[in-house]
């Protein structure tokens, strides 16, 4: 009798870990810091050899650059962050009451803070002044309204052209005017009130108030953070760990994860938080939700060209934004000289929404372009020091696609394009995740 081979056996997979987080970026790395607080075991999963995500800083020679967020507030979650990480001691703080300036007719004007130097500011004309005058007379807005036909609405076009725009653009990289405001503008306006009047909130000392939240970075930028992060949970991140395949399972009678890695590596999860960018979310996401990963896939994202330049100026303040329809490719410049005590440092931003051409330049034309922009705007020679490209969601018209979107059970976005964007944002919502997986743990 001819004996047959023995059947091979089936290969064992690893056991499930509660929760497996796909993305070692500040999102990925402060859950996992607080699931660690909270003793949920769990891993980090990051496909390429370095953490952080968009925050990455870097030295060219004695200058520390930042390639990411410039600095962040320091809102009580940040604090508890800095202190859980023991970086008092390497904090570099923002001097409180700098000047921020918007760029209009080429010169720079500083940005009033109150209503005796609004009234006494050449930033906008008597015209534009008596305009904000409206604002008592305007509502709320609409539910399809942009941030851009608001602040038209609300504070007049010059105002918004002049300061609004330019400032609310700023933080996105984006075009107001085609941000709807319940994406873009809502938890502002929320915690503000839409149907008071902001602009006398503001000149009563609400701006004030706001900018006296100290802001920060650390002496070797603000990558010094999120290295503390992962050296604080190393033993829970692998780096070059790609994730090829997500797929459904059951684990104990209930729903799970299966997550396969580019090496044909196995792991399994009873709960995967993605913490990746939308395009590569919705790659992962097409196998096991076909109507999630197509709205992902729609997202637009901005993406922005950072100069990092060298100059031997001494401007005091925040930086300036330049308003719109200025001769002027740059965006806006970040004054770390000042702000941040790194002599001669001046961080200028172009591209987004409003300017897409000036990525298609190589990258010397895009820092000689900020270098004479800066000068002529500050009469200050300046040189290039870094060029590096970046992409931040736009939470722009595109933002419809996350209106009401389900998620797989056991499968949770924590991410930049699906809650507050910064820093402090991406703490509190981390933050908020690991409750919720803390709450839903058995006892």
């Amino acid at each position: 009798m001819k004996l047959q081979p023995p059947a091979a056996s089936a290969p064992t997979l690893p056991p499930a870990l509660p929760v497996g987080i796909v993305g070692a970026g500040i999102s990925g790395l402060a859950l996992s810091l607080y699931l660690e607080d909270a003793g949920i075991p769990h891993e980090v999963l990051e496909a390429s050899g370095r953490v952080g995500g968009v925050i990455r800083s870097s030295r060219v020679g004695d200058a520390v650059l930042d390639h990411g967020p410039q600095r962040t507030r320091v809102t009580p979650a940040v604090a508890r962050m800095i202190h859980r990480l023991g970086l008092e001691d390497h904090q570099v703080l923002v001097p409180p009451g700098l000047p921020l300036f918007v760029v209009r007719g080429s010169r720079l004007r500083q940005v009033p803070w109150d209503a005796k130097a609004l009234l006494q500011s050449d930033i906008l004309s008597l015209r534009g002044k008596a305009r904000l005058l409206g604002e008592l007379f305007a509502g709320p807005p609409g539910p399809d309204e942009t941030v851009g036909d608001f602040l038209v609405r609300k504070f007049g076009a010059e105002a918004y052209a002049t300061v609004l725009g330019p400032l609310f653009g700023g933080l996105y990289g984006s075009n107001p005017a085609e941000m709807y405001v319940r994406h873009g503008l809502a938890e502002t306006l929320g915690a503000a009130g839409t149907s008071r009047a902001l602009v006398w909130r503001y000149l009563r000392g609400g701006a004030r108030r706001a900018l006296a939240i100290p802001a920060t970075s650390f002496t070797e930028g603000m990558g010094m953070m999120t290295d503390a992060m992962a050296l604080a949970v190393s033993h829970r991140v692998r780096l070059n760990a790609e994730v090829v395949a997500l797929t459904r399972e059951e684990i104990g009678g209930c729903p799970g994860w299966q997550i396969t890695l580019a090496d044909g590596e196995v792991r399994r999860y009873e709960t995967v938080v993605l913490t990746l960018p939308a395009q590569a979310a919705s790659r992962l996401l097409a196998p096991c939700s076909e109507e999630g990963a197509r709205r992902l896939k729609s997202l637009r994202y901005n993406t922005l060209a950072m100069v990092h330049l060298h100059s031997p100026t001494t401007l005091h303040g925040l930086g300036y934004q330049v308003s719109y329809g200025e001769p002027f490719r740059t965006r806006g410049v970040t004054w770390n000289a000042s702000a941040l005590g790194r002599a001669g440092v001046y961080t200028a931003f172009l591209g987004g929404a409003r300017d897409p051409a000036i990525l298609e330049q190589p990258d010397d034309v895009i820092g000689a372009t900020a270098a004479r922009d800066f000068t002529a705007i500050t009469g200050a020679p300046a040189r290039v020091m870094s060029v590096t490209r970046s992409q931040v969601p736009s939470w722009d018209r595109s933002w419809v696609a996350m209106d009401d979107l389900a998620m797989p059970p056991g499968l949770i976005l924590c991410s930049n394009y699906e809650s507050r964007v910064g820093i402090p944002g991406r703490l509190a919502r981390a933050e908020a995740v690991a409750r919720a997986l803390g709450a839903s743990a058995p006892a």
